[in-house]
């Protein structure tokens, strides 16, 4: 009797050994999944600047100056800095000329800006804007000469400070007398070695503001 419960014995050990080696060890790893950041941009109040530079005598020399007053009205925050952009109203009081030379600054605002109907306050709105929150374009509506026309502004953005460029030509707000206006009183401050006295219709622009940056 013993000689047949030995083997048997054996049997069931060997059989339960095999049955439990076709269980998969459980997979006790836990995988964490990472949380994408979410940041949202507004304006940070007071702090545009608009800056031009315009052109005289035939070798187009250029003139650079501010303006010190920037009013701007704006929308709530977002996560597409595009969506602050087409929210964003502004004026900007043309006696805020600033170009470091008060004689210059006065024949400006008086000349230029005088010779012109109604623009002792240049007028602005976004009308759209396309791209992303690093780069892209947006259209505003500018008026100048009591003339509203659309202005095509690049934009970058790079440490939560966002700029935009572009070019403007006074004869599409019809204001060429303006120029010459100007020209007559800087007649000879803008003649060249030519000569010739000349001041460039086309005005370059860069705005520049800061924006909040919230992330979480």
């Amino acid at each position: 009797m013993k000689k047949i419960l030995f083997p048997i014995t054996v049997c069931t050990l060997m059989m339960m050994s095999s049955c439990g080696g076709e269980h998969p060890h459980e997979n006790t790893e836990t995988t964490t999944e990472a949380t994408e950041e979410i940041c949202f941009y507004n304006y940070a109040e007071g702090t545009a600047a608009v800056r031009w530079t315009a052109f005289k005598t035939n070798d187009k020399i250029a003139v650079g100056g501010q303006f010190n007053t920037v009013n701007v009205t704006v929308g709530d925050k977002s996560t597409k800095i595009t969506d602050i952009l087409e929210t964003i109203k502004f004026n900007i009081p043309t006696a805020s000329t600033n170009t470091s030379n008060e004689d210059r600054d006065a024949k400006i605002v008086a000349s230029f800006f005088g010779a012109m109907d109604a623009t002792d306050i240049i007028l602005g709105q976004v009308k759209s804007a396309e791209g992303d929150n690093k780069e892209g374009s947006c259209t505003i509506y500018l008026t100048l000469n009591n003339v509203e026309k659309e202005v095509v502004l690049n934009y970058t953005v790079s440490n939560d400070v966002i700029k935009l460029t572009g070019s403007i030509d006074m004869v599409d707000f019809g204001a060429e007398s303006a120029v010459a206006s100007l020209n007559e009183v800087c007649k000879d401050l803008h003649k060249g070695s030519d000569g010739i006295s000349k001041t460039w219709s086309n005005v370059d622009l860069e705005i520049e503001a800061s924006l909040n940056k919230d992330c979480h």
